[in-house]
Parts: structure tokens; C-alpha cells; sequence
């Protein structure tokens, strides 16, 4: 059994699983829709390695970067809404670039952003890179 057989199949490989709510590297996801009304609490959790979400119905709709699994894990965003700009949060107490999960991030309509996780755990620090 090759190494990509073992991870398809939800062993642990190289300190990362494939199953449950578990990051997944490489997977994408498309279609997001920020949550109504923004905030930490129901922001729409950003489940795979590329998140493109492409409905942010009001200013400050929001989504959550999941619990980093591993230092050095990366997340990338891409707010494809026509205008509105949208709130990134941590899960747990994280914190984006020094700031406070619970004040999160802005990020503009068609910007694009990694964000990178400094350490793990439910008070993780994530760093972001955002485009021009």
C-alpha cells in the first residue's frame, strides 16, 4: 500500500488524518457563503486547504479558519464576492496576525489570502499573506 492509499484511507501520515474534521491537504472547497450578520461564534467554518467564497451578502459576513492541525499548516481564502468585504476569525482564542479572535480579520472582495498556522491548539496563531 503506497503512502496515498494509507492517507485516503484515514491512517495517520506524517501527523495528519484524512477523516472527520480534520484538515485536509490539497482539498478545496467552492460555493462558501460568509455567515449572515458576521461574528466568531457562527462564522462558517473553512474546512480545506482552498476556501473560495463567493457570497458575502452584507459587509462583515463572516467564515473561521479551522484549529490548525500542524505549525506550518496553510489555509488559503479567496473572498470572490462582487463587493462586500468579509470578517476572518480564528477558532477557539487564535489569533490572525496579533489581533484577537473575537475582532478578527478584514478581508476585501477579490483579495486573496493565505494564512499560515505559527503554532496549534485552540490558542494557535495564524499569520496571514493577503494579495494586492
Amino acid at each position: 500500500m503506497n503512502i496515498l492509499q494509507r492517507f485516503l484511507g484515514g491512517i495517520l501520515v506524517g501527523g495528519i488524518v484524512s477523516k472527520g474534521n480534520i484538515f485536509v491537504p490539497g482539498s478545496t472547497t467552492t460555493g462558501i457563503t460568509a455567515y449572515a450578520t458576521g461574528g466568531q461564534t457562527n462564522a462558517v467554518l473553512l474546512s480545506a486547504q482552498f476556501n473560495r467564497v463567493d457570497t458575502v451578502g452584507s459587509a462583515n459576513d463572516s467564515v473561521k479558519l479551522p484549529v490548525p492541525s500542524f505549525i506550518g499548516q496553510e489555509v488559503e481564502v479567496m473572498n470572490n464576492a462582487a463587493s462586500n468585504s468579509m470578517q476572518v476569525f480564528g477558532s477557539g482564542t487564535d489569533t490572525i496576525n496579533g489581533v484577537a479572535t473575537g475582532t478578527g480579520v478584514a478581508q476585501a472582495a477579490g483579495k486573496f489570502a493565505m494564512y499560515k498556522a505559527a503554532s496549534v491548539g485552540t490558542a494557535a496563531a495564524w499569520h496571514r499573506l493577503l494579495s494586492a
